[in-house]
């Protein structure tokens, strides 16, 4: 799959396609609120300033899967009654797939549509993003969880500090991706490489926020591009 990724073209570009907003991309994240985890939507830098965070259809959570340390399923409580979205369960990584589908640029604006059933498209792709967060580890979790964009730790990340570099297997579909661009705090790092591999350098403690994103080739009848985007969320002692 190298050489599919958007390369030079930056993590950015990748968000402000999954948002058909060019000028202020948002961000997903899973927060902490006691026992229960927020699906929060907003600008990255509300991750640490805790302010910008904005509601969005329900209907776009996809899936919720709750995994135990040893990589298996289990139980989740999702409440999707309203937006955030929370998930209740003992889960060891928590990963949300969200999708708000298809998008077409036409001469009368971005449409929230698929490419066959928009007027005169000129540009059309569908988004898909990925959230994934650890709250405990286990050597069982070096491998992916879902088939989806996803970004691994290849050593238990959460006895790390700042200062320290984490180390990332990117993959698709469950193999290793190369060319994916890498962020930290949105802030482009670098691109996986042949062998889906990346590491980062941890500037801060408390919550980690770290994205990567591709694109593919779209079908040609829906969309011209799959948009994918995962991002990995952990934490780490404060300062």
């Amino acid at each position: 799959m190298g050489g599919r990724g958007r390369g030079v073209a930056g993590l950015l570009a990748v968000l402000a396609l999954l948002t058909a907003a060019p000028a202020c991309p948002h961000e997903l994240w899973l927060d902490r609120d006691g026992d229960v985890l927020v699906l929060r939507y907003g600008h990255t830098g509300s991750v640490h300033e805790g302010a910008g965070v904005l509601d969005y259809p329900v209907a776009h959570v996809r899936r919720v899967e709750c995994f135990r340390p040893d990589g298996e399923p289990a139980a989740v409580v999702v409440d999707s009654t309203a937006s955030p979205i929370r998930i209740l369960g003992s889960c060891a990584v928590t990963c949300v797939l969200f999708s708000s589908g298809h998008w077409s640029q036409t001469p009368f604006g971005t449409k929230n549509l698929p490419k066959d059933e928009a007027k005169a498209p000129t540009r059309s792709w569908l988004s898909l993003e990925g959230v994934k967060r650890l709250d405990a580890w286990s050597p069982a979790l070096v491998a992916p969880l879902t088939d989806d964009l996803e970004l691994t730790p290849v050593e238990d990340p959460l006895v790390l500090a700042r200062g320290d570099k984490v180390r990332l297997l990117v993959t698709l579909r469950g193999e290793p991706l190369a060319d994916a661009v890498v962020a930290y705090d949105v802030r482009e790092r670098g691109v996986s490489d042949r062998k889906g591999r990346i590491n980062i350098r941890l500037k801060h403690g408390g919550l980690q926020f770290i994205q990567a994103g591709f694109t593919e080739p779209g079908d040609g009848l829906k969309c011209d591009e799959v948009v994918h985007t995962a991002t990995l969320v952990f934490e780490i002692p404060d300062d």
